[in-house]
């Protein structure tokens, strides 16, 4: 009898321990229930609506430049088809439009094509250079990603830039042709239609 008691006892002894382990805040109840609770409390990333626009003009300004914009100006409208960066920052703009936007890809800018037109404006355009100047002139754009961010209607478009001979269009003031190099952007861009 006493072999019997004895067993009772012992089993009635481990089951207090694990009730008193399951209780205790370093048991391994409490590190199960804590795991979940910090993969469940991570959040989202931050949306950055922010622009950044740089490039090299060389000709009749020799001069690099870098234009940001707090907020999102540049749109994709008309079934995501017309593409424009918009870009101001102090004295300084960037303008590239185009109609035939089918997402990342290489595109040949021209006027008489598709519309394309490139304007850098300097000095609140007292200077200014323009695509459109010369009809058969052209610029090429590379969009390299477009991702959706998790802000309805909002777009991170990154890529590439470069005018061979864009003309003054400043008639104040017409400067020497100029070529754009080292164009590049990562731009927050609204999605109209």
């Amino acid at each position: 009898m006493s072999i019997r008691l004895n067993r009772r006892l012992t089993f009635l002894m481990l089951c207090m321990l694990l009730v008193i382990a399951g209780c205790s805040s370093t048991g391994i109840a409490s590190l199960k229930r804590t795991t979940p609770l910090a993969v469940r409390t991570a959040t989202a990333p931050q949306v950055s609506s922010d622009s950044r626009v740089t490039f090299t003009l060389t000709g009749g300004q020799n001069a690099s430049y870098t234009l940001y914009a707090a907020m999102p100006t540049s749109k994709l409208r008309h079934g995501h088809r017309e593409f424009t960066i918009d870009v101001v920052d102090a004295d300084l703009s960037l303008f590239i439009v185009f109609y035939g936007y089918q997402g990342p890809a290489g595109y040949t800018l021209s006027s008489a094509v598709n519309g394309g037109d490139v304007h850098v404006g300097l000095q609140n355009d007292e200077f200014s250079w323009d695509l459109f100047m010369q009809p058969t002139a052209s610029c090429s754009l590379i969009v390299a990603s477009e991702t959706p961010t998790n802000t309805e209607g909002l777009d991170r478009l990154k890529g590439s830039f470069a005018c061979a001979h864009l003309l003054s269009s400043s008639p104040e003031h017409p400067e020497r042709p100029v070529t754009v190099t080292n164009g590049s952007f990562d731009i927050a861009i609204v999605v109209e239609s």
